[in-house]
């Protein structure tokens, strides 16, 4: 009996990756990966699985129609496999709506058919982005692989899924040993875990009656995978093609006779996943890493005792070993360091700006859930309560197709191909990148792609605004006012939409917490969607959007704005956010912006068409003087937000009141790259003093014209390398100021 070997590289790249980035990685992995694959696909015995992220599949349409076609060919031989998944690789766990898992299979089996030759019902498996699961994701998963044909298969990793797990009297979970000082008997571990060696079978599972199959992923076939090179000055492994082999055999022998103990006759399965930029990106040697593959692929097929395999052929041919249930609701050991152990979901509580982003997928969909009651009025099913009918639709897998059924039967075309567009950018800004490399310890930021996103979910509100004015026969009327807990962090913000930017204003903490600026243009309906559909049905490698929405406030998360509740280094990083402010005087700085002190009190809140304005009040007790009260005025028009600061203070003889004005790096062509971050100051002196705070620190003055408008660049070519104790990171050369 053979052991199987199922080998499974994973081709990622997100939406708006840029230029320089998606061109190195096709020259040194992409390529190189598919010359390898044209060589070995007609050597008999070769089976390999492959997956593609949709957005990657997209950006080869549109740039590497050559390579797309190269790879259709391939699909055609017998031995090259492809692993389904999700259209925009979206992290399905932070979705609000339940059908979102069955549109993201459904549009990658288009994207595959379109452009592989292969639709889903050809599937292999499916690919769960990050491995990151939970019972509701498992759940819609395992259904919308059924209705789209697909075997509801996945690669899970071991550790985590299946990690083992023993309890006993006097162990870490006997509570009565823990608080009463005694050992509790019954403490203990009654239902045994699978060991390792029977990991290596497919397994059964079902969640809510949905059944489903795993095939675990094991760690060390992973990091061993093509490990040419040390990782570190103590790391003196080298792991040769024969080396790996060897592992290989060694766990096929275990598996074999761990099965037969059970009395099975199965043969098992060595599941070895990678990201397919291992080979030739990580390494830069693209050379060497493709002789290392070439090695191993033909050493395993001249093994007699082992075999590649595609996943749905193993399981079709081998069945399951046992029903055993997954511990969902985890993602893999790296992943869950980065979350405490809470999955993507945990992030939103740890990173701020995740949460800014959410909160904007959340209005989106509040105006769209508003769209959806709407077209639902109309329907008449006998038999049926309306408000039977609404929880139906809204909670079923099928709710946006049957929406677009709705308004393709009885409404105007541009109704329904508004929806579809909508619900397309919705998608995208789930996109799983944004979500796991700007949260990553060691690779910086991804704001570059949220910022993208909120640029589309801002024109995308836009227009399902007019929608929803057309079917309720009204028309769109800004300022548009709302007071509530925006961010949902206990505390009230109020939220301003005007006809060129959104804003939101902590009250509490008198601060704007995200602003974002529409370019004033008069679109008319069409033309917006016109826009919306050329840039986002498919989306475009390289698009202007920034051009017309820009993210003003929506800033990283700051190191030096934290809270540590551990000694161990664990933190909540917050974002700098506008209008803070900081009152000096003789008894030095008084930081009346940052959270545990500000104590702002809504004063006013009222509409002067056309402008808002929100009054703030506080009072700053002062030991042996006379409390400082101050007003906040913020007044936001249509193109402009204006703060005023009255301060009425006693007996104190001087004091500055110096406001915190942030902006965010807002992204320039993705081509070149060269972001910068504008900062609209409207100035009524001489003079504006102004400190750009980095690794230096600059004091200019920025000269005001007769307008009241100026624009202002520093340039600073020599770096300084620590900033308070820290080693800086890296600043943009240029911060130009402008109105």
């Amino acid at each position: 009996m053979k052991t199987n070997v199922a080998f499974c590289p994973h081709f990622h790249q997100p939406h708006f990756q840029l230029y320089n980035i998606r061109e190195e990685v096709f020259r040194n992995c992409y390529l190189p990966w598919l010359e390898l694959l044209e060589e070995m696909a007609d050597i008999p015995g070769f089976n390999i699985n492959l997956h593609f992220s949709g957005p990657l599949l997209v950006w080869l349409a549109q740039e590497k129609e050559a390579y797309l076609g190269r790879l259709q060919a391939l699909f055609a031989k017998q031995g090259i496999h492809l692993v389904g998944g999700l259209a925009d690789e979206a992290f399905t766990q932070l979705s609000a709506r339940t059908d979102d898992i069955l549109y993201q299979v459904r549009g990658y089996a288009n994207l595959t058919t379109r452009f592989l030759g292969v639709n889903a019902r050809e599937w292999e498996g499916l690919h769960i982005v990050e491995r990151e699961t939970g019972e509701w994701a498992l759940y819609n998963m395992a259904l919308a692989a059924r209705a789209m044909g697909a075997k509801p298969l996945f690669y899970l990793d071991a550790e985590t899924f299946f990690a083992g797990h023993f309890n006993y009297p006097g162990g870490p979970y006997d509570y009565c040993r823990q608080h009463f000082g005694f050992n509790d008997a019954h403490s203990r571990t009654t239902i045994s875990h699978l060991p390792p060696e029977l990991l290596h079978f497919a397994l059964r599972d079902e969640i809510g009656g949905q059944e489903y199959f795993v095939l675990p992923v094991h760690t060390d076939f992973r990091y061993r995978l093509l490990k040419r090179q040390p990782f570190g000055a103590e790391d003196r492994s080298i792991v040769e093609p024969r080396h790996y082999l060897f592992y290989l055999q060694e766990a096929a022998q275990q598996a074999q006779e761990a099965a037969r103990r059970l009395g099975k006759d199965i043969a098992p399965i060595i599941v070895i996943f990678e990201d397919a930029e291992k080979f030739g990106q990580w390494s830069k040697d693209p050379q060497g890493d493709g002789a290392w593959l070439k090695e191993f692929f033909n050493l395993v097929i001249n093994d007699p005792n082992l075999k590649f395999c595609g996943l749905k052929s193993y399981l079709d041919e081998n069945g399951f070993l046992d029903t055993y249930p997954v511990a969902s609701s985890r993602s893999y050991p790296e992943w869950e360091n980065w979350t405490a152990g809470r999955g993507i979901r945990g992030v939103t509580f740890g990173d701020e700006k995740l949460r800014k982003l959410m909160c904007r997928q959340r209005d989106l969909e509040r105006l769209v859930q508003s769209i959806d009651g709407a077209l639902l009025q109309n329907q008449d099913h006998p038999g049926i309560s309306p408000g039977l009918l609404h929880d139906m639709v809204f909670d079923s897998p099928y709710r946006f197709k049957y929406m677009q059924e709705i308004l393709s039967d009885r409404h105007p075309e541009d109704l329904a191909r508004s929806y579809r567009v909508i619900q397309r950018i919705r998608n995208v800004a789930y996109q799983e990148d944004p979500r796991w490399a700007s949260r990553h310890p060691s690779y910086g930021s991804g704001s570059y792609f949220d910022l993208q996103a909120l640029a589309f979910m801002e024109l995308a509100e836009r227009l399902a605004q007019r929608f929803l004015a057309r079917l309720n026969n009204s028309d769109v009327s800004y300022p548009e006012v709302s007071q509530f807990d925006w961010d949902k962090d206990g505390e009230d913000e109020i939220l301003v939409k005007t006809a060129q930017q959104t804003v939101v204003i902590h009250v509490r903490r008198g601060q704007v917490i995200f602003q974002q600026a529409v370019a004033d243009i008069t679109w008319k309906y069409e033309e917006l969607l016109d826009y919306l559909e050329q840039n986002m049905l498919l989306p475009q490698s390289y698009p202007d959007v920034s051009k017309y929405s820009q993210a003003l406030i929506f800033t990283e998360t700051d190191s030096e704005l934290k809270e540590e509740f551990y000694p161990e280094g664990a933190r909540m990083e917050y974002c700098r956010n506008g209008f803070a402010e900081v009152i000096r005087d003789g008894n030095g700085p008084i930081m009346a912006g940052n959270r545990n002190s500000a104590n702002w009190v809504l004063e006013k809140l009222e509409v002067i068409d056309p402008k808002v304005v929100i009054s703030l009040q506080r009072s700053i007790e002062l030991e042996g003087e006379e409390p400082i009260r101050i007003r906040k005025v913020f007044t936001i028009e249509e193109a402009a937000v204006e703060v005023e600061w009255v301060v009425e203070s006693l007996g104190h003889k001087e004091i500055y009141l110096v406001p915190e004005l942030v902006t965010s790096a807002v992204p320039s062509d993705p081509i070149h790259f060269k972001p910068c971050s504008w900062l609209g100051i409207r100035g009524g002196e001489k003079t504006i003093p102004y400190e750009i705070v980095g690794r230096t620190k600059i004091n200019n003055e920025a000269e005001i014209d007769q307008e009241g408008f100026e624009q202002v660049a520093a340039t600073r070519d020599e770096l300084e390398d620590e900033v308070g104790g820290e080693t800086g990171l890296p600043e943009p050369q240029t911060i130009a100021y402008n109105y």
